[in-house]
C-alpha cells in the first residue's frame, strides 16, 4: 500500500557534526555553521569545492544509455516499463553493483513539473532488459530516471521522457516546512546551501505524537529523492543511519545532500509505518532563494 500526498516544504542543510536527540516526539535540532575560508599566516585560502554536477539530464553517459520499449502510455492503466540499458560495448549492461538500497538499478519516475513520483525497482528478464508495471495517472510527459553502478564503481544516473497523451494541466508546488499525509505530520528543518555538504532533518509525528517506531526498509528508515525544479537533475541524498531488517526509529530521520546550483528543488520523501509505505514531497528554495513555487508550473495547490 502507497499513500501518497503533495505538499510543499522547506528542506535544511546543516555544515556542522551533528547529534540529534529524539525522544518522546521532542527533536534536537542543530544550528547551521556556515564554512569559512580563512587566511592564516599570509598564506592563501583553500581554493573552491569543484562544482557538483549534475546527473540524470542526458540518456547517454560514460559510454551507457537508457532507453524505453514503450515511449508513449495511455493514462491510468497499468503498462510494464521495459527499459533497456546498454554499455560502451552496445550490449546490455549486465554486471552491476547493488546500490545501498540493496537494488542493482533503481528507476524514478515524475511528470516534468514534478508531479506524480514514483520510485521502482525493475526486475531483470532473460533479454537483458529490466522491467516493472508502471501507471502514468495523467496526460504530459513524464521522466524515466535510472540510477545504478557499473562494476567500475562509478555511479550512473540516466533519463529519458515518455508522454501521455490528452491535456496537460501543470501544477504549482509552494515552499512550506511542514505538511500532512493521512494521520501523520512531516517537517523539514534547515537551509540548502549549494555546493557544501549538507544535513537534512525529517521529522514525523502522528496524532501530536512523535513516530518512534518507524519501519526499516531497503538498510534504512526512509528515503529521500531530491530533483532540480526545471530540469529534474538528480541530486544524491544519503541516509545518515543504518537499518535491519525488523529494527525501528524515529521520530526523526538524517539525510545529507549536496545541491549544485541556487534555485528551487523538489525532495520527496518515503517511509514506513503501520506496514504501509508513505510518499510525501516538498518544494525547497535554496537559501536566498524567493520561496515561491517550483519554476515552470502552473496552477497552485495541486496535488502530486
Amino acid at each position: 500500500m502507497l499513500t501518497a500526498v503533495r505538499l510543499g516544504g522547506y528542506v535544511g542543510i546543516l555544515g556542522v557534526v551533528f547529534g540529534v536527540a529524539w525522544a518522546g516526539g521532542a527533536v534536537l535540532r542543530p544550528e547551521f555553521t556556515a564554512p569559512v575560508a580563512v587566511e592564516q599566516h599570509g598564506e592563501p585560502a583553500a581554493a573552491a569545492a569543484p562544482p557538483v554536477p549534475a546527473a540524470g539530464l542526458s540518456a547517454t553517459d560514460a559510454g551507457y544509455s537508457l532507453s524505453v520499449s514503450t515511449p508513449a502510455f495511455a493514462a491510468d492503466r497499468v503498462t510494464d516499463l521495459v527499459l533497456a540499458v546498454t554499455g560502451p560495448d552496445g550490449r546490455p549492461a549486465a554486471a552491476l553493483e547493488p546500490r545501498p538500497d540493496g537494488a542493482e538499478l533503481r528507476a524514478l519516475v515524475v511528470r516534468r513539473d514534478g508531479a506524480g513520483f514514483q520510485a521502482l525497482y525493475p526486475q531483470r528478464t532473460p533479454d537483458g532488459t529490466w522491467t516493472a508495471p508502471l501507471t502514468l495517472p495523467t496526460a504530459g510527459t513524464w521522466r524515466v530516471i535510472t540510477e545504478f553502478t557499473p562494476v567500475d564503481g562509478v555511479p550512473t544516473t540516466l533519463g529519458t521522457d515518455v508522454s501521455v497523451p490528452g491535456q496537460f494541466a501543470p501544477l504549482d508546488f509552494p515552499a512550506a516546512r511542514s505538511a500532512q499525509v493521512d494521520d501523520y505530520v512531516v517537517r523539514l528543518d534547515g537551509d540548502l546551501r549549494p555546493g557544501a555538504p549538507s544535513a537534512v532533518f525529517a521529522t514525523i509525528s502522528k496524532d501530536g505524537r512523535g513516530v518512534t517506531d518507524l519501519e526499516a526498509d531497503r538498510g534504512a528508515f526512509g528515503d529521500v529523492v531530491a530533483l532540480r525544479a526545471g530540469d529534474l537533475a538528480v541530486v544524491p541524498v544519503e541516509a545518515q543511519t543504518k537499518a535491519a531488517p525488523g529494527d525501528h526509529s524515529g521520530p526523526g530521520i538524517a539525510f545529507t545532500t549536496t545541491v549544485p546550483t541556487d534555485g528551487v528543488y523538489r525532495l520527496y520523501l518515503r517511509f514506513h509505518h503501520g506496514g504501509a509505505e508513505h510518499l510525501v514531497d516538498f518544494t525547497v528554495p535554496t537559501f536566498g532563494t524567493p520561496a515561491g513555487a517550483a519554476p515552470g508550473t502552473g496552477h497552485p495547490g495541486g496535488h502530486s
